[in-house]
């Protein structure tokens, strides 16, 4: 499962570490649809939460939920272009299979899928989900948490229901360990988005590395901006999985209210030094 941020990177190159062959990337591009929250974007969690909410004990889907919508418009999107998605799989010369989806049909996309690709030898399926390590002492992260957690649970259900093996190599880790561990081995990872209530447009095209940690952690102090990245999202243009480096050429900053962008408009495919 393909954003093309560092999560499922870090991910897929921990499973090719640990002997998996990837094969393919799988990724969806969402579009608009007519169920969606009110300022809400079309997010992969959000509907995942749906799905597993009505599966909960009533008093406890109706609590969260009531909790989770009231926040569900400030959730930040990956913002990553298909054509881009395209050039990472290009530069790690890997198969890619790109779908457009709605906020509804994403499920059903990825289980038609996930069909497909069996008979071509598919065993299992490799999710970036990361845990939630952080108090749970406000509305707004009680509703990550239980999106987190109603993530993997929803990626064990489907995995099984289609007898394929869930993977999920960053669940055990800290968002302390994902960070280091993507500097110390080479990621080369772009802040593209940010929530403009946490971070300001300095931080767009910033790359991950020691001073980035060191100031991430003290915004968690300050102001509790999570460590992980609730509050950014990014791109990977280089790894160690990449047999090119991605080059941003031409890009702008945009302002959509709740969230910042960095728009790139222009990208190359460059040789690794």
């Amino acid at each position: 499962m393909w954003s093309g941020g560092k999560d499922s990177c870090l991910a897929a190159y921990e499973a090719v570490s640990k002997g998996f062959e990837l094969s393919t990337l799988l990724s969806f591009d969402y579009k608009g649809s007519s169920n969606m929250p009110s300022g809400g974007p079309p997010n992969l969690l959000s509907s995942i939460y749906d799905r597993v909410g009505r599966a909960s004990p009533s008093i406890v889907s109706n609590v969260l939920s009531v909790i989770y919508k009231k926040d569900l418009s400030r959730m930040v999107p990956h913002e990553i272009a298909p054509g881009i998605i395209m050039m990472q799989a290009q530069a790690m010369e890997t198969s890619l299979v790109q779908k457009e989806v709605t906020w509804n049909t994403f499920e059903q996309e990825l289980r038609s899928n996930l069909r497909q690709l069996k008979p071509k030898g598919i065993e299992g399926l490799v999710f970036g989900v990361v845990p939630p390590h952080f108090p749970v002492d406000t509305s707004e992260k009680l509703r990550e948490y239980s999106t987190l957690v109603s993530h993997k649970e929803w990626v064990s259900r489907v995995c099984s229901e289609l007898g394929i093996k869930p993977l999920t190599p960053l669940w055990e880790k800290t968002p302390d360990q994902i960070l280091n561990e993507l500097v110390a081995k080479g990621f080369e990872a772009i802040i593209v988005v940010v929530d403009s209530k946490l971070l300001d447009e300095k931080w767009l095209g910033r790359k991950i590395d020691s001073e980035f940690i060191n100031e991430v952690h003290r915004l968690n102090r300050q102001k509790g901006t999570h460590v992980g990245g609730s509050g950014y999202h990014t791109i990977v243009t280089d790894s160690p999985l990449f047999k090119k480096r991605l080059k941003i050429v031409k890009s702008r900053k945009v302002n959509k209210k709740t969230y910042l962008v960095l728009d790139i408009a222009e990208m190359q495919a460059v040789k690794k030094s």
